[in-house]
This record gives C-alpha cells, structure tokens and sequence, in this order.
C-alpha cells in the first residue's frame, strides 16, 4: 500500500545502508505524467554498462529493477513516485509526493533522500486561523494542500434584547461569551499546531486582534501574519494567501539565519563554513541548522562500515582497510542532519556560495 512520504519515512532511510558498501539500492524519483520510459531506458544502459564489471552487482541492478518495472506497470496514481529498492538488502519501499520533481535515478550504497528534503524544506507546515467574535475555522496548509480541521462557532448575543437588562450588564454578558469562545478556540489550536512553527491569523473585524490579546505566549509567538480576509473567503484564494506568506517568510528567514552564520563567523563563535568543517559537525551531530547551496555538489568517498566520509578519492578507507564507495558528500551530510534532527535549509544565496556553498550554526560550543 503506497503513502505519502513522511518527514519520519526520511529519518528512518537516512540509517539504511549496505553492509558490505556495495552500491546496492537504487532510488528512483518518478513523475508518471512525463516520458519517463525512454529516461528509464537510458539510465538502466548506462548503469549496466559502469555495472557489468562486476556480475553480483549487476544481477542486483537487474532482480531490483524488474521489480521496480512490475511495481510501476501496476502502478494508476499520477502523483509523483518515490521509490528506494535493493534486492540485496531485501529492501523495498514505494511512496508518494503532492509535489512533482524531476526524473530521477540514483545507483549508491543507501537510499538517496536528497531530492525528499529539498521537496519537504520547499514547503512547510503552515496553519490558518480564520475567525471573527463568534466563529473560527482552523486549517493547516500541508504540502499545498489545504486540511480542514475545525470549525467552532456558538451563538454570542449580538443586539440588546433582553427586558430589564442595562446596556452595561449586556455588553459585559457578551465580553464574557466572546471570552469563552475565544479561550475554546485557543485550547484546540494549541493542541492541533502543538508542531508547527508558524500560524496565519485572518478574519473580518476585530474578532483577531482581540483573540491575539487572550490568547497564551506560546502561542501568540507562532503567529507570523495578520490579515483581514472574509470569513467564507475561497479555499483556492486561501492557500494562495497561505503560500505568498510562507514564501515571504521563508525569505525572511534565510537571511536572519546567514545574518546570523555572517555575525558567529567575524566572532568566530558558534558557526562553521566548507564543506569539511560542515561534515566534520554534522557526523558528531552538533548543527542545529545547515544551509546549503542548490547546487553544490561534492565528490567524496563513504565506508558504510565505518561510516567515514570524506571529500575527494579513496579506493580502501584508512581505518577498516574495506573498499570504499563514491559519493555526493552533500547527501551524506543532508543523511548525518536528518539522524540528529539538524534542519537542512537549500537556497541560493551569493554570500553563502562565496563561503563554501555551506554553512551552520552549532548547538553548543564544543
């Protein structure tokens, strides 16, 4: 049964590799809706080829690639397919992703899970709270898709009608009643956005600004906007709305973080740049983020047994003496952050290539 891929499916790929450092798994990112036969075509001819030198490997290719092929044959959904196979490994997981990427197909010695993140890192969580006095829809945008969550109403007394009550005694009832209602919607979405970082507040009147003054500190510092938008406003004008904010904060935030990599750098404090320096960190698991370039890619080399990677050219690892394989050293530092929970942030930035093409910030001086 196929799934949308998940930020935990990624952290649990980024600890599968080949014992034996064989280049053994083929990940394979698929769009159904493009000619991706002849693309499959050309990459299996020039993966047999580098591969025939060695008949194990090439009986791997061969056994893993039929199944992919069965498994795609049957295959009806349009969505954008990811799929991780080793017949070695007895390894085969099929997932897939709202959000379409290139045609892709990697031949290495674990599951590449690059192309997963930058897809993930492009769009975050965002959540929606559309609301006035007596009603409040909760939504959270995932992947660009919009979540229905809640809606809350209840019926506040909106015009004096009651005999023998003072204007004074109804206003302050129907403070009361707001309140309440208010304090409801604030439990829920503490509950529902108790994982996302950044909260959209929307609605017609003032019904948001008084919600924003009732409701706790830990979650008044995720809302990132306040809009004036209709109640019943369009879904599709919503996530459109949802988007242009995110994006616009996302910006907003990758040049705080390179602000701050720029200040830890002149102090050298608590940043590190280049790719070694980089790699070095994120092995021992001390980055709480890491921006990388879009493009950068490294040439380096990987003992799965050691777990030793390193930039440029070895045909055994110093250590073990086991043959070692090629790799992207970016996918092994983007594989090192997801096992120690260290974001990973792909933009461009000419600062951030003058320096490397990547950078962190440390957790804590070591």
């Amino acid at each position: 049964m196929m799934r949308e891929i998940c930020s935990e499916d990624v952290e649990r790929l980024s600890e599968i590799y080949d014992p034996d450092n064989k280049d053994s798994f083929i990940s394979l990112y698929i769009d159904p809706e493009s000619p991706y036969e002849s693309f499959l075509k050309r990459r299996e001819e020039a993966c047999r080829c580098v591969l025939k030198k060695n008949p194990s490997l090439l009986e791997n290719f061969d056994k893993t690639m039929e199944r992919i092929r069965d498994v795609i044959m049957k295959n009806s959904s349009r969505e954008f397919l990811i799929i991780f196979a080793s017949h070695k490994n007895g390894f085969f997981e099929m997932y897939t992703s709202n959000q379409k990427g290139k045609n892709l197909m990697i031949v290495d010695t674990s599951p590449y899970i690059r192309p997963v993140v930058e897809m993930m890192e492009d769009y975050e969580d965002i959540g929606l709270i559309l609301m006035d006095t007596h009603r409040a829809k909760v939504f959270m945008l995932c992947e660009n898709k919009l979540i229905p969550e809640k809606k809350i109403a209840r019926n506040i007394l909106r015009k004096h009608k009651k005999g023998g009550w003072s204007q004074a005694r109804f206003q302050r009832i129907r403070r009361e009643e707001i309140k309440r209602f208010m304090k409801e919607v604030a439990l829920y979405c503490e509950k529902i956005f108790k994982d996302v970082d950044k909260i959209i507040l929307a609605g017609p009147g003032n019904g948001k600004h008084i919600f924003l003054e009732t409701i706790p500190k830990s979650l008044r510092k995720k809302i990132i906007e306040i809009l004036d938008v209709d109640f019943d406003e369009d879904e599709r004008k919503l996530i459109e709305i949802m988007q242009d904010v995110g994006k616009e904060k996302k910006k907003e935030d990758e040049e705080m973080l390179m602000n701050r990599i720029g200040s830890e750098i002149l102090k050298g404090g608590m940043a590190v740049y280049g790719v070694r320096e980089v790699l070095e960190r994120a092995m021992e698991g001390l980055l709480e983020v890491v921006l990388i370039d879009k493009n950068l890619r490294i040439a380096g080399w990987i003992c799965e047994r050691c777990q030793l990677v390193d930039v440029g050219r070895k045909e055994r690892c110093p250590y073990c003496g086991s043959e070692v394989s090629e790799v992207d050293v970016i996918e092994e530092i983007v594989e090192f952050c997801e096992r120690f929970d260290s974001r990973v942030i792909f933009l461009e930035n000419e600062e951030l290539k003058e320096i490397g093409g990547i950078a962190g910030l440390l957790r804590y001086r070591y």
